[in-house]
């Protein structure tokens, strides 16, 4: 028979009988399940316990948790033996319409988010929003801000009928809306590219604050300068800035260190700032390059208006 390890965030421990429902039991390692366990270390401790319970190829790692575990549990998945089965069961809404589909994962260095990373898709996804139930609200505002970001870049009218607190019709459209963009481009070499909308900005931020800013706060942020960037047009400023949930002001930043974030970006090109263009109907492409002045410069006014 299969063994069965599942690899659960702190958080969770005692929704594990849980699982039975779906035929998932076996062997539980339990991680903080947080951004910075997103690191070579808590990669390698993993690893560890994989071989020292001599776990193989033909076994079944599940990743129960939200979405810096399932990012960290993919990576160990995709590179465990050269590949593993992985089950997720997503337990926050940033999960549930983000991090469970596509198959990105990766870890962290503290100059860099997601430096390190495959694309390795799950065998299977377990969607159960009764774990919803159970979410601070900073944390439900997190996955919301990606639903937003979702929804303006389609051309659906779902940005507009899209509030807040989700309903499980807008989260299944969430989902369906991002694995329509995979499927088309799973190695991420062009359309894809848009679901980085408010990223760059966002995981400057992310390094500047040393993976303790919410994911969603911080791609808001993002989302915010981004527009200021590409010059958006004023009625989608106004759609998109009512939808984003977070009520904070951005945040000051030291100047050097947001800049050396910037550049470490993987959509750069040369010496520009890969900018995600949600536009690019009206041309462009995916992606718009703009110089670190120019970002710079954006953040700036956001900061002040």
């Amino acid at each position: 028979m299969p063994h069965t390890v599942i690899i659960h965030a702190k958080s969770v421990r005692t929704h594990l009988d849980k699982l039975e429902k779906w035929g998932l039991s076996g062997t539980a390692f339990e991680i903080d399940g947080v951004e910075t366990d997103k690191s070579i270390e808590c990669y390698l401790k993993i690893i560890d316990f994989l071989t020292e319970n001599n776990f193989k190829r033909s076994d079944l790692l599940v990743a129960f948790g939200g979405g810096a575990l399932l990012d960290l549990v993919g990576f160990v998945a995709a590179t465990y033996m050269r590949g593993v089965d992985v089950i997720f069961v997503p337990t926050t809404l940033l999960a549930m319409v983000d991090a469970s589909i596509g198959g990105k994962n990766g870890l962290n260095r503290p100059w860099a988010k997601n430096i390190i990373g495959t694309t390795y898709l799950p065998k299977k996804t377990v969607i159960d929003i009764e774990f919803l139930s159970t979410l601070p609200e900073d944390q439900l505002y997190s996955g919301y801000v990606e639903m937003v970001k979702i929804a303006a870049l389609s051309d659906d009218g779902f940005l507009q009928k899209l509030h807040y607190p989700p309903t499980l019709e807008m989260i299944d459209q969430a989902r369906q809306l991002k694995e329509e963009i995979v499927k088309e481009d799973l190695l991420d070499h062009g359309k894809r590219a848009l679901l980085n909308f408010g990223h760059t900005v966002g995981h400057a931020l992310e390094v500047l604050n040393k993976f303790k800013m919410h994911h969603g706060e911080a791609v808001q942020h993002g989302i915010q300068v981004e527009m200021e960037l590409l010059n958006a047009p004023d009625d989608f400023i106004q759609t998109v800035g009512k939808k984003l949930p977070y009520n904070k002001k951005i945040p000051s930043v030291e100047t050097d260190a947001f800049l050396s974030a910037l550049k470490k970006d993987k959509k750069n090109l040369g010496e520009k700032i890969g900018i995600s263009n949600p536009f690019y109907r009206q041309g462009g492409g995916y992606i718009r390059y703009f110089s670190v002045n120019d970002v710079l410069d954006a953040y700036l006014r956001v900061l002040v208006s």
